[in-house]
């Protein structure tokens, strides 16, 4: 990105998901919330915890689940897009009333992932959250550099 943008990296990977769409609508895709990966050292390429935040659009945000895909094609229905990594969100303590009130999700990922493109890296790739209780995602969007 070129220019002045007026935002600041944040270090990690940034991922803004959107109501899914669907191909007869016209509507542009309405904002569902942020996925930010990161490692608790700043500038870290290694992610290992993952941070949700959702907009107002969703109002469940219990019993989540994030499915990296392989690629970043968003054409295709995201039941039929190979996963590359599958976690829960589910927080396994309970939340501290400031996170209820902003309703923020953070937990920490099973396993570290690379920030980076490529290979194994989740730059790039598709992401959708999955309530455990639908068939189909709830929101998507690729991940970038935050």
């Amino acid at each position: 990105m070129c220019g002045p943008n007026g935002r600041e990296t944040h270090g990690g990977a940034l991922a803004v998901l959107s109501l899914p769409t669907r191909s007869t609508r016209s509507s542009p895709p309405t904002s569902a919330g942020k996925l930010v990966f990161h490692d608790c050292k700043k500038g870290s390429s290694i992610a290992t915890h993952v941070k949700f935040t959702p907009d107002d659009s969703l109002t469940n945000v219990d019993s989540l689940v994030v499915a990296i895909h392989e690629t970043g094609d968003l054409t295709k229905s995201a039941i039929i897009s190979p996963f590359l990594h599958k976690f829960s969100m589910t927080q396994d303590r309970p939340a501290s009333q400031s996170d209820r009130q902003d309703r923020k999700v953070e937990v920490p990922l099973p396993y570290p992932v690379k920030i980076e493109v490529g290979n194994d890296g989740i730059i790039g790739r598709r992401v959708s959250l999955w309530s455990q209780h639908t068939t189909d995602p709830i929101a998507e969007g690729i991940i970038g550099y935050n």
